[in-house]
Formats: structure tokens, C-alpha cells, sequence
């Protein structure tokens, strides 16, 4: 172990669901994160020519830029780092998704974080009467 190491130590800790280009990490670490989660799903019951849907470039949602929030949200944390261990109590998380950062240590470089969706869904056989084309 190098004098710069650490061991994570944690009690308890749940993580319900983790998906879509997030990262769930345990102890330091000196390099970036970049997480990116682009999303179209386009589902219909007969196809739509009148644009071309299945381009990201069809959507302004794509070439909006970069949300960057303006405050952190509200989290309880205590800070426990001795004798080169991490020692996390508990943690509960119900879900990390979409470009999602769960790491217990230090981070390094900077983290990226990106995530957007476009979902359309048209099912008319079986839908009902005033659904349908």
C-alpha cells in the first residue's frame, strides 16, 4: 500500500438501482469521470416520414447546452478519514441513474455529468376508440 492508498470501509450500504452510464465508486481516485447518457427511443405502430425523427438533430433538446446546476442539494454528511481508511456509517440510495456519480472517497479530476432523453411512444391498435388515427 502506497502511503497515498486508502482502504473504504463502509457499515451499510444499499444502492436499489444503478443504470444508464452512471458509476458507482469505493475509494480515492486521480482520474475524471465523464458520464454521458444520449437517449431516443421512438416506438409506433406504423412509421412517420414527414421528418426524419431518429436523428438527434431533429430535436432542439440535443443541441441545448449544458445545464450547470448553481447549488448543491441538501445532503447530511460527516467525515471520518483516519489512519488511511474511509469509513462510511450507512448509506441508502433508491436510484442512480442517467448519468449518475455514487463514489465513496476523493475525487480527482473533474466529473461530467450529462443525460438526455427523448421518448415517444404511439401504440394505437388496442388503444381506445378516441386514441386511435
Amino acid at each position: 500500500m502506497n502511503a497515498g492508498d486508502r482502504y473504504v470501509f463502509v457499515g451499510y450500504a444499499f444502492l436499489n438501482s444503478l443504470s444508464s452510464s452512471s458509476v458507482l465508486q469505493f475509494g480515492d481516485t486521480i482520474d475524471s469521470v465523464n458520464m454521458k447518457d444520449w437517449v431516443l427511443a421512438i416506438q409506433r405502430r406504423k412509421a412517420n416520414f414527414y421528418r426524419d425523427e431518429l436523428a438527434y438533430s431533429s430535436y432542439s433538446l440535443f443541441s441545448l447546452p449544458k445545464l450547470v446546476p448553481t447549488s448543491s442539494p441538501p445532503v447530511r454528511f460527516s467525515s471520518c478519514s483516519r489512519n488511511g481508511r474511509i469509513q462510511v456509517g450507512s448509506s441508502r440510495i433508491t436510484g442512480a441513474s442517467n448519468s449518475s456519480l455514487v463514489r465513496y472517497g476523493n475525487g480527482g479530476g473533474p466529473v461530467a455529468a450529462e443525460s438526455r432523453i427523448v421518448n415517444i411512444r404511439h401504440f394505437n391498435a388496442g388503444a381506445p376508440a378516441d386514441f386511435r388515427e
